[in-house]
């Protein structure tokens, strides 16, 4: 009986530890959302399976009944979602911004993942010589003649629309620029990869800045100031490409946010987006105003 004893009670003690971390693995680590998001899926064709999104609404949305709301689609939905959300409510609670309608939208996994937000004819996996190609046009395509006439139908939205994505996510944001230009309003790709494919969608926006002089987006850029060389330099090259091509219609700005890491750049850099977005001549304490809508690139 003490030889069982002895031998139960500590793979009791290991087996409750283990309950317990992993219980507080999904209370600590699992995306919490308050009562003003809804979650919601939607049948999507051109992707061909079902897709999840989330609803953050504005605090005024059930009170204002006959007002309508700017979007944001925000990529990587049920992480990034969550601080962009929470930074436009302060940046209208303080009365800078508008409120903002915040849409996430999850991937499905991580292949999901590159496959959606890698743009057409660039591979998926850099480490696969013949892997697949990504796949960017067909969720472009959802976002498109899916999703967005989806969150117009059933919520009050004003016909200003912004995107905004991370990473990976922030390469399809500039694919999207180049290919849906007139799509959203305002585009933020926070730590884009462009160095992807030895530069692939640095030359593209390059070409498409050339060729669609009247172009009238707007593109907000950010990278961490801490982040590695291959990001820095592609960044940089990006940069260049919008200094020496963009169209004086397109209003821009590219910025190093202090401090900054690849984990953290969104959510300190994000803030900045949307006040710039709202107020085209504002620009943030200690820099010299841009004087034209053509803003340049404040790189420090």
């Amino acid at each position: 009986m003490k030889k069982c004893l002895a031998v139960a009670l500590p793979l009791a003690v290991a087996l409750t530890a283990l309950i317990t971390w992993f219980s507080a693995l999904y209370v600590f680590e699992r995306p919490v959302f308050d009562e003003s998001v809804e979650q919601k899926t939607i049948a999507s064709a051109a992707l061909g399976e079902q897709r999840d999104y989330l609803v953050h609404l504005p605090e005024s949305y059930g009170r204002a009944p006959g007002r309508r709301y700017p979007v944001i689609y925000v990529l990587d939905g049920s992480s990034q979602d969550l601080h962009t959300a929470a930074s436009a409510a302060l940046m209208a609670r303080i009365g800078v911004t508008p409120e903002f309608i915040v849409v996430g939208i999850p991937n499905v996994d991580g292949k999901g993942r590159q496959r959606d937000y890698t743009p057409p004819g660039m591979r998926q996996d850099i480490d696969v010589d013949d892997g697949p190609d990504g796949r960017a046009d067909a969720f472009l395509a959802f976002l498109r003649g899916e999703l967005i006439p989806e969150i117009e139908r059933s919520y009050r939205t004003t016909s200003s629309r912004f995107l905004a994505g991370n990473s990976r996510g922030g390469l399809f944001v500039v694919y999207a620029l180049t290919a849906e230009p007139a799509l959203f309003e305002t585009y933020l790709a926070n730590s884009p990869a462009m160095w992807r494919d030895e530069d692939e969608m640095v030359g593209r926006l390059e070409r498409f800045l050339r060729e669609n002089p009247s172009t009238e987006s707007a593109l907000f850029l950010s990278l961490g100031e801490e982040e590695n060389d291959k990001m820095k330099g592609a960044f940089e090259r990006t940069v260049a490409a919008l200094r020496s091509h963009a169209p004086a219609t397109l209003r821009w700005r590219a910025q190093l946010t202090p401090g900054a890491v690849h984990r953290d750049n969104a959510r300190r850099a994000t803030p900045v987006a949307l006040r710039w977005a709202h107020e085209p001549g504002w620009v943030p304490p200690g820099e010299e105003p841009p004087g034209s809508r053509h803003d340049g690139a404040i790189v420090r």
